[in-house]
């Protein structure tokens, strides 16, 4: 009579086996494509950060140049 009923619960726990892979299995899907616009917007964002750093470099190399003319000039000017 055991033995029936041993063979009963290891069906059911196969069967239950089955349907949590499944499931792992649609989550897993998910999560990829998830994943991929993820990964999309943060390209976009690493880009914009590029693009703002490379503009603040610039600036900085332009108002080191005025500064540096500035004191040029202020130095030409105090010799003369």
């Amino acid at each position: 009579m055991e033995q029936k009923k041993v063979n009963w619960n290891d069906d059911r726990l196969d069967h239950f086996a089955a349907q949590v892979d499944k499931r792992f299995d649609r989550v897993e899907e998910r999560i990829d494509a998830q994943g991929a616009h993820f990964d999309a917007r943060f390209n976009h964002l690493e880009d914009r950060f590029e693009k703002r750093f490379d503009a603040l470099q610039h600036s900085m190399i332009y108002s080191l140049a005025g500064i540096l003319a500035a004191f040029a000039a202020l130095f030409a000017a105090a010799n003369f």
